[in-house]
């Protein structure tokens, strides 16, 4: 719960930059792996989605606990696909997270209303939660 108050107060202050290409763009150059840098392109992992499908707003998701639960269920076939794509996962929000915190800790890019943004709170666990917004980003 603390996660969500944390994230409701940095919209509350405003603390979160204006939605815009140029954020994702900083955050795909800081990052180097080629699955985080399709993951920030598509707004998805392999084993989770959120930012939903891409066409409203969804609630404030912690990706990397869903992640290593993810990781936790498939483990027990460590043979399969999906435990690959969650390895992957893994890599990849771990990656995300700290190029995150080093913008600052919040990112905020646009879509077709709405907002895009990646938290990352103070465990450096990363948050993920789409917002519609009532106009389009500039």
């Amino acid at each position: 719960m603390k996660e969500l108050e944390r994230f409701r107060q940095f919209l509350a202050e405003k603390k979160i930059t204006e939605a815009n290409d140029s954020q994702l763009q900083a955050l795909m150059d800081i990052v180097s792996g080629d699955w985080a840098s399709d993951v920030l392109q598509d707004g998805t992992f392999g084993t989770v989605s959120p930012f939903g499908n891409g066409e409203q707003g969804t609630p404030l998701m912690n990706v990397t606990k869903e992640i290593k639960s993810n990781f936790e269920f498939y483990k027990e076939d460590p043979d399969t696909d999906d435990f690959d794509l969650v390895k992957d996962d893994m890599k990849a929000v771990k990656e995300i997270a700290r190029a995150v915190k080093k913008m600052g800790g919040r990112v905020a890019y646009g879509g077709d209303g709405l907002q895009y943004v990646y938290t990352v709170n103070g465990e450096g666990e990363l948050l993920a939660q789409a917002i519609e917004t009532d106009e389009e980003p500039e």
